[in-house]
């Protein structure tokens, strides 16, 4: 009995001094509150404009979820390295096939005969955009796409202006042009050379290359496929035809661009033409004695080419809203800076340094370029040109 008492003494004390400590600690200015503090609101502003058209396509983008595109040569094998950084910034799964223009469009044909439409975007030359996508109905319009400031500033273009293919259909008014060109690299000519046969000082008019010491020596693509008809139309229309049946008769023909550049690095050929650039550049990578790009300028001039490097928006696209996105980013300064460092190519956005162009590539100042794809003629003048190749090919 003492002890109970004892104990309720005990814990009666206990019970006071628990409720001293309290009150001390209710009084110290250093006791953190029991209660949180709410944060103050910061109010987000709302979205206008381009911001919020971006906002609302990047939206609708991610819910398609992914996009699918077809990008040309030399930027088809590089493109792998920037796809991991488009899919983190926009969470938009990227997927790009490879393969020859006309490969590519055989399969896309079928596919789209049979209604199936799962391609969003194309990048290549215009042969096959004139000759195949356009009479095919495969491209929509591309200019009613272009949203974003950077691309819509034409003062950011090459000589101030956009620049696409001028007549791809009778009657086509500026919204529905279907191409559009971003390539725009300086070509002083389309030669490639192994670096230990030839000195490219020898070289300094188009009428050298026709020097008998070259006879033998000289390997070139064929002149009527898809990927080389800029050069055919070059030499045709700026040299004339004699020059070009000249090349031609007097030049190893191959279709094969591989089997060409392989022999070019092994001192079987001094000289490759007809585009053969991309085949070669590989072959410089691996530190063969070969040379993609000619480093001067020759006595009739040089020229801008666009290359395989235009873009096209596929009709009926799988992924519009991903579709539209990827063209504005493309186009714009981050996009066309990614291709630039991956093909070491000019763009025609102006606003982009030229860091990683190989020298060759690089327009300088002063200089008159000819472009024939601004000619709206250039169209009927490039199946001219191809038409006449075939001929001499016919013949020999």
């Amino acid at each position: 009995m003492k002890r109970n008492r004892k104990m309720v003494l005990v814990l009666m004390l206990a019970g006071v001094f628990g409720m001293l400590v309290a009150a001390c600690g209710a009084d110290d200015p250093t006791a953190t509150p029991t209660v949180p503090v709410p944060a103050a609101e910061t109010p987000t502003p709302e979205l206008t404009g381009f911001e919020a058209e971006w906002a609302a396509l990047l939206v609708a983008a991610r819910e398609e979820g992914e996009i699918v595109t077809f990008l040309c040569c030399d930027l088809g094998r590089k493109v792998d390295a920037i796809i991991p950084e488009f899919e983190a910034e926009f969470g938009i799964k990227w997927i790009n096939s490879t393969g020859s223009s006309r490969q590519q469009w055989d399969r896309v044909q079928a596919e789209r005969a049979a209604g199936k439409f799962e391609l969003d975007i194309w990048t290549g030359g215009l042969n096959t955009s004139i000759n195949r996508l356009l009479p095919g109905g495969a491209l929509r319009p591309i200019k009613p796409l272009l949203i974003h400031p950077e691309v819509l500033d034409e003062s950011l273009w090459f000589e101030g202006h956009f620049w696409a293919d001028f007549d791809l259909a009778p009657g086509a008014t500026e919204t529905q042009l279907r191409v559009f060109a971003y390539g725009g690299s300086a070509e002083g000519a389309p030669i490639t050379y192994n670096t230990d046969l030839l000195d490219p000082n020898e070289i300094q008019s188009f009428q050298d290359l026709l020097d008998p010491k070259w006879d033998g020596l000289r390997i070139a693509r064929d002149p009527r496929e898809a990927g080389t008809s800029q050069s055919t139309a070059l030499y045709y229309l700026l040299l004339g035809p004699d020059f070009l049946r000249a090349i031609i008769e007097g030049s190893v023909i191959t279709s094969d661009a591989r089997q060409a550049a392989d022999q070019l690095a092994n001192g079987q050929y001094a000289m490759c033409l007809f585009a053969c650039g991309t085949e070669v550049g590989n072959a410089k990578e691996q530190g063969l004695p070969v040379e993609d790009v000619f480093p001067h300028l020759l006595e009739e001039g040089g020229r801008i080419s666009t290359g395989g490097n235009t873009l096209m928006a596929l009709d009926s696209p799988p992924n519009p809203n991903a579709q539209k996105l990827w063209v504005n980013w493309w186009l714009s300064k981050v996009g066309q800076t990614h291709y630039q460092n991956l093909t070491n190519e000019q763009s025609l956005r102006t606003d982009i340094g030229t860091e990683n162009v190989d020298v060759g590539n690089i327009r300088q100042p002063g200089v008159t370029y000819l472009m024939f794809e601004r000619d709206p003629a250039f169209n009927d003048k490039l199946n001219e040109a191809v038409d006449f190749a075939k001929e001499i090919l016919a013949g020999t």
